[in-house]
């Protein structure tokens, strides 16, 4: 199965073969990938050099690799063919989600605010630890779906931003 992969701003061209083997940019890799946590975690060796890859959303999709902030994006070949639009690209309305299973401590934003990219939407605690969650891109907030003091899961749909 063929893939074009973007990573911020560099494409890339994914072969998976039948045989297991990993051509990048029509060159063969020698590459193990191990799921860790079942669709959110790999462990990842490219040529001898192993890496951490989590997806911290899916929609837009973004990847935390080896502690590096990632946006991606994937199309395969059957949707190259097609013409249909890549796993992860922009869209109208941006689901913002939970990266994790917390106590929600505060939500900075409330219906029809306009944020910058990066600007933090809510602020998430997790085992004594708070995470800022931030916005994709710049918008406006058109949904807050959580509330401050609730209990969510990895996954939970917090903020709507278009």
């Amino acid at each position: 199965m063929r893939y074009e992969v973007t990573l911020d701003d560099r494409r890339i061209r994914v072969e998976l073969g039948e045989d297991g083997r990993f051509t990048v940019e029509d060159r063969v890799v020698a590459a193990d990938l191990r799921e860790t946590v079942r669709g959110r975690q790999w462990s990842i060796v490219v040529e001898g050099e192993s890496h951490e890859v989590t997806v911290v959303t899916h929609d837009p999709l973004r990847l935390d690799v080896d502690g590096h902030d990632v946006r991606a994006s994937v199309v395969d070949e059957g949707a190259l063919r097609a013409g249909r639009g890549a796993v992860g690209a922009r869209r109208e309305r941006v689901e913002l989600r939970a990266p994790m299973p917390g106590l929600l401590k505060a939500v900075h934003v409330k219906e029809g605010d306009r944020v910058d990219a990066d600007a933090p939407l809510a602020t998430l605690e997790a085992m004594k630890m708070e995470t800022a969650v931030r916005a994709e891109m710049d918008g406006e907030v058109v949904e807050v779906v959580a509330k401050p003091g609730a209990q969510v899961d990895a996954k939970d749909l917090l903020v709507v931003f278009a």
